[in-house]
């Protein structure tokens, strides 16, 4: 699974200008359901992220569909940056109907033309603007969310801000990720934005991370267990899925979500332009954005729900930040500046 930062962009948008644009044919009563007859043996191929990821998906939303419409649905795994370069290769004669990106990458396919707009998708009209195309062309049916991953043992009380990492006491116990690492560009931007500054004034940011610089740094998810299991680590920015996947390893780690915002980054479906089945990728895109689905992701990989009327279970949505703690991060102006970023970064930061 491929996203800014390898692993496996929210600006808010008219509500009503992206419903308008989807247009009246989203809110005809065309449910997956009553479309079964359509669909009975036809074949809907996705692209998908792979292992664990790929088989929740699948389980909460796929499944469900194939077994109410008679479809047949496979998910072929690759990176969102491989799945949009096939996106490319194909295009004019796509043999993967619908693509699943964590990158942003959907924003760039439909630049490029190799998108089209969505249609009798139901759900489309309860994902709030500035998580889905304007003109219908995609839409995100979760979030990952950025915050504050924590030891409860060492802090019993949840960290609520950014400014937590220069207190006192938490001094030696400190990990954050390298700049290399999207989490760890995010979190310069999040520590430029509670400082004052932000995307257009990134110095507050790296003020801030100066005083950081002495602490332990690094660069992969796959770092976290160690990092807790040592016990000298107490307090780190990352996010809510390898929260609860440490947590999971027996670890008394948790997720705060900062009063700054979460900063996150959107999973999204479009559909490939003159797809065969492209009235089927709008009944799995539709079963993607149903409540029910959208739990059962949350509950295998705390990733938040898209869809307004999607009501977790309240145990769940502690964990998890709902849409209206989500911030809205400017990935154009942070893609602009990455490599002048890095660079300070590795001559300022870096050891």
């Amino acid at each position: 699974m491929s996203s800014p930062w390898n692993i496996d962009q929210l600006d808010r948008r008219a509500f009503m200008a992206a419903l308008a644009a989807v247009g009246a044919g989203s809110l005809l009563p065309a449910s997956a359901e009553a479309q079964g007859a359509d669909f009975k043996g036809r074949q809907l191929l996705s692209s998908g992220f792979g292992g664990s990821t790929m088989d929740i998906i699948q389980k909460a939303a796929f499944d469900p569909f194939d077994a109410a419409t008679g479809a047949k649905s496979t998910q072929v795994p690759m990176q969102s940056a491989a799945a949009l370069a096939r996106m490319k290769a194909e295009a004019g004669n796509p043999q993967i109907d619908m693509y699943q990106f964590s990158g942003g990458q959907e924003a760039q396919a439909k630049s490029e033309g190799l998108t089209e707009p969505m249609k009798s998708v139901p759900n489309l009209a309860n994902v709030p603007g500035g998580l889905k195309d304007p003109d219908g062309h995609w839409v995100t049916w979760a979030v990952i969310a950025e915050g504050i991953v924590y030891n409860k043992d060492k802090i019993p009380t949840p960290p609520t801000s950014y400014k937590d990492f220069f207190k006192p006491e938490y001094k030696g116990h400190i990990a954050f990720p390298a700049i290399t690492n999207g989490f760890g560009m995010d979190f310069l931007v999040m520590l430029a934005r509670t400082f004052g500054g932000g995307e257009d004034n990134i110095e507050p940011g790296f003020a801030a991370l100066a005083k950081l610089k002495n602490e332990t740094i690094f660069k992969a998810a796959s770092d976290l267990p160690g990092l807790f299991g040592q016990g000298d680590i107490w307090i780190i920015p990352y996010d809510t899925g390898n929260a609860f996947k440490t947590a999971q390893s027996g670890l008394p780690v948790a997720f705060a979500t900062p009063q700054e915002g979460s900063p996150a980054v959107p999973i999204t479906s479009c559909i490939a332009k003159g797809a065969k089945n492209a009235d089927v990728a709008n009944g799995a895109i539709n079963y993607l954005l149903k409540p029910e689905a959208q739990i059962a992701i949350a509950q295998g990989m705390r990733w938040s729900a898209s869809n307004v009327n999607t009501k977790l279970p309240a145990e769940l949505a502690s964990e998890i930040p709902a849409v209206s703690q989500l911030a809205q991060l400017d990935r154009a102006k942070i893609n602009a500046n990455r490599a002048a970023w890095t660079e300070r970064w590795n001559r300022e930061i870096a050891r």
